[in-house]
């Protein structure tokens, strides 16, 4: 089998030759693989982005390519490749061809983007709510591409689709209503203060974002994964996510399907309330993090609770043990989780993205321990 081939079938609860490796490489890292700075040098094309996914998996061939969601191709006017940064002190600016600049935020994004916040959403009717997503948010398919949203994605799968598994990681329409500082407290409040509201408005984003699903279905991507980020029942309860989420969820991930896409969700905090849901939601590939301090995620039991009808991602603790363990230590631990495996379908990841500063040798053993140890019959 290929590394496409291997990932298909554990996704679809088969038995691979070897379990795959798919590990969370969404993030930053692989600019430090690329001998690049996330900082400076993201703000670039989708094309121009390619080299720096492509650093990362020629260097450790994994089953996967673990894209984010794309790349504007133009600014202001001007190609994004034409722009540059610059430091001032402890200030970074990004620099149009026309001297134009705008600072980097903290949070990586640009000051422009602060400079007129969106109203409020008037969560009392759904005409309103209607209004504000056709203004603020609607985006079709082809605005999307035209955009150069899908141009990073498209050059991947045309050189590597074939034998590698590709998927595209977002953010999700989720419980989040507002944004900004006060956003998620704002948020919560709302859950309260306006529950019909609430679920209607997460219904109809859930919509809007399949045009970026069929974006990307355009151009070949396998898989398409969303992170739940913020409904955790350490952080709601598994009733709030079954009354605001659950129904938005089963539709999504049943029109992924028919768009030819495997649906993967990124659950984070504490999964394992919620797996009753998630193993009928018609998702076929679950995510998790690491255990953190109010809860302890232990594969084989979640493998057990999924009863073999979604395939689960592994979460080998990506700060503790792969940015400051050993090689061995590391090996020590794919054993370790590999039992899930014969619980039900698996594939080898780490809980959360690689942080810049990994070692690429403990990146290296994570791969190599679960090709030395994954291979069926185990």
């Amino acid at each position: 089998m290929n590394s496409k081939q291997r990932l298909m079938t554990a996704l679809n609860f088969g038995q691979p030759d070897i379990i795959p490796v798919a590990p969370h490489w969404w993030g930053d890292y692989k600019y430090e693989i690329a001998d690049k700075n996330f900082w400076t040098d993201c703000w670039t094309d989708g094309l121009s982005i390619v080299p720096i996914y492509a650093a990362f998996y020629e260097r450790f061939r994994p089953d996967w390519f673990h894209l984010s969601g794309g790349y504007l191709r133009q600014r202001r006017g001007y190609p994004a490749r034409d722009y540059h940064t610059e430091k001032k002190g402890e200030r970074l600016f990004l620099v149009a061809p026309d001297g134009h600049r705008d600072e980097v935020l903290a949070d990586e994004t640009l000051a422009s983007g602060k400079a007129t916040p969106l109203p409020d959403i008037d969560l009392t009717s759904h005409r309103a709510i209607d209004d504000y997503l056709l203004e603020h948010e609607k985006i079709t398919a082809e605005e999307f591409v035209a955009a150069g949203y899908t141009d990073h994605a498209a050059e991947i799968v045309r050189r590597y689709g074939d034998d590698v598994f590709v998927a595209v990681n977002v953010g999700t329409p989720g419980m989040l209503v507002y944004a900004g500082e006060r956003g998620y407290v704002k948020s919560m409040l709302s859950l309260y203060d306006y529950p019909k509201g609430v679920k209607y408005l997460i219904q109809r984003r859930y919509e809007l974002a399949l045009e970026q699903v069929r974006a990307f279905s355009q151009v070949g991507v396998h898989g398409w994964i969303i992170s739940e980020d913020r409904a955790g029942a350490d952080t709601v309860s598994p009733e709030m996510y079954k009354q605001f989420l659950y129904e938005a969820d089963c539709v999504f991930f049943a029109e992924v399907k028919k768009l030819g896409m495997i649906p993967i969700v990124y659950f984070c905090g504490d999964v394992m309330p919620l797996l009753s849901y998630i193993r009928e939601s018609g998702v076929l590939g679950l995510m998790v993090e690491e255990s953190r301090k109010t809860f302890h995620l232990d594969v084989v039991e979640i493998a057990r609770k999924l009863q073999g009808k979604v395939c689960l991602f592994g979460n080998v603790n990506t700060t503790d043990l792969i940015f400051r363990g050993t090689p061995e230590e590391i090996e020590l631990a794919v054993k370790l989780q590999i039992s899930a495996s014969k619980v039900g379908p698996f594939v080898m990841a780490n809980g959360s993205p690689l942080v810049p500063g990994t070692p690429p040798e403990n990146v290296e053993a994570l791969i190599t321990a679960t090709h030395k140890w994954g291979q069926y019959p185990l």
